[in-house]
């Protein structure tokens, strides 16, 4: 068995880099043979493995090629990329080799769809996002500062000032989804790979009807370690980006109603709206990989408040694994994992009231504890290792190639 995994970068810069890594890395280490195909360098050294070939096209990161209509160009449609990609599968071996797509918006754009399509490989896409049917992406209004409601490049949805940006902004990018559909309507049966039950439930009926769809979760590596005391601790822990969508700012007014102290762990440009908001919180700056565990080892519960429905973060798992209980809004993909009031709390986005009266639940001792006892036994009973994701990410193939 042969992949041919596509990744905008080489080496980890987020979420989807990392899986596409690691993901490659452990398939080879299963026997499945790998051609990584990348476009933004530096390689990681996670790819150097006998099973592993790395084929790099000479890209950039679209926002970083030059003037703004020279990015645009090359979002909508990379040229180079088109030619570099079909001419790689073309060399493939036409049996048991498939083409596995994790990111390609940064670099390779819906070329990479269009090079999958008529190589006549078989063609998995892992949705990391929600670019394979929404131009911005994630499927979220960010004026409304709401989950949209329109669907996907009707009338309603190209005229809408939805974009984080300028509209100008927005029409490129659903010049860039025009392109992403009509290269789409080259593959035969997509598989769709989504990372949470949820994220696949919410995403298929806006996907081609001849795909097929499957879970496979994100690998998350964590040492079993003690749980944590959580009846010790006293914050509840925002740890992520302070954007919008993320709603650090109805944390900070949820945790001041509840009287619970909080602390927020990362950065971005909601950080002095949640100062002034709620000025008892503290805020840090991101704390290296290799302490994640320990920041979160030090909270009474991690809550996740999205307003957008986020497919598969990760934080959610290592929290569980701590022993740590969570809060989250019911409409992001970790809350399939959650059975609510047993191991977590789930809360409507966007509602401080119901957040709040979460915190305080969590003020009691015991209910922190039980929680957290219940989230360690269940995450414990099937936790999210490379090994399983390599399992089912095996398994899938093997339905593609069938």
């Amino acid at each position: 068995m042969r992949a041919v995994i596509i990744s905008d970068f080489g080496s980890v810069n987020g979420g989807a880099a990392k899986v596409a890594i690691e993901s490659a890395r452990g398939l080879a280490g299963a026997g499945v043979e790998i051609v990584f195909a990348c476009a933004i360098g530096p390689v990681s050294e996670r790819l150097l493995h006998p099973l592993i070939s790395v084929e790099q096209f000479a890209g950039e990161e679209i926002w970083q090629v030059g003037s703004k209509i020279a990015a645009a160009r090359q979002g909508i449609w990379n040229a180079r990329a088109y030619r570099f990609l079909s001419e790689l599968l073309a060399r493939q071996p036409r049996h048991d080799t498939l083409v596995h797509l994790h990111q390609w918006t940064k670099a390779f754009s819906p070329a990479a769809i269009a090079a999958a399509g008529e190589s006549g490989l078989p063609v998995a896409i892992t949705m990391h996002d929600y670019f394979s049917f929404c131009p911005v992406g994630g499927y979220f209004d960010f004026k409304a500062n709401a989950p949209c409601r329109r669907k996907p490049m009707s009338a309603g949805c190209i005229s809408s000032h939805c974009d984080r940006a300028s509209y100008l902004h927005k029409l490129v990018r659903v010049a860039r989804q025009w392109r992403f559909d009509e290269a789409m309507g080259k593959l035969k049966a997509p598989l769709f790979i989504h990372v949470s039950d949820f994220a696949g439930r919410f995403a298929e009926p806006f996907l081609p009807k001849r795909a097929h769809h499957v879970v496979v979760e994100n690998m998350m590596e964590a040492p079993r370690r003690q749980p944590a005391d959580v009846a010790a601790n006293r914050h509840a822990l925002f740890l992520g980006r302070f954007t919008q969508e993320k709603a650090g700012d109805v944390l900070a007014q949820a945790a001041a109603d509840a009287g619970m102290p909080v602390r927020f762990v990362g950065e971005g440009p909601l950080a002095g709206d949640i100062a002034r908001i709620n000025p008892q919180a503290e805020i840090r700056g991101w704390v290296p990989a290799e302490r994640v565990f320990d920041e979160i080892a030090q909270a009474r519960c991690l809550v996740l408040p999205s307003l957008w429905y986020e497919p598969g973060p990760l934080v959610i798992a290592e929290a569980r694994s701590l022993g740590v209980p969570v809060v989250l809004a019911r409409t992001t993909g970790p809350a399939s994992w959650i059975v609510d009031g047993e191991d977590g709390i789930l809360v409507d986005g966007g509602d401080v009231a119901g957040l709040s009266a979460a915190l305080a639940r969590l003020k009691d001792d015991a209910c922190a504890n039980e929680m957290g006892t219940a989230a360690y036994r269940r995450y414990w009973a099937d936790p999210l290792t490379t090994v399983r994701h390599v399992e089912r990410t095996v398994e899938s193939y093997r339905h593609l190639l069938g």
